[in-house]
């Protein structure tokens, strides 16, 4: 199959379903950094919880958020 037809039928897709797709093929350019790459995410999540406890972040509603986000592409 094209890859032009790929990319365009994968843009019908909800974005999540999307960003699964990104994360497939990003983890297929180089698997060997995976283990790195998740590492590095845990990290960063075990941070962030631990400022979240701390009062040091404010937990924002995940909706709103991507909303704000969209809203901001679009600009």
């Amino acid at each position: 199959m094209d890859s032009a037809i790929i990319a365009n039928e994968a843009l019908k897709l909800p974005p999540l379903e999307r960003a699964h797709i990104i994360d497939a093929l990003w983890v297929s350019l180089d698997p060997a950094q995976q283990d790195s790459i998740d590492r590095a995410w845990l990290l960063e999540s075990q941070d962030r919880l631990a400022a979240f406890r701390a009062g040091q972040l404010v937990a924002k509603d995940g909706d709103a958020a991507l909303k704000a986000i969209e809203e901001e592409l679009r600009e």
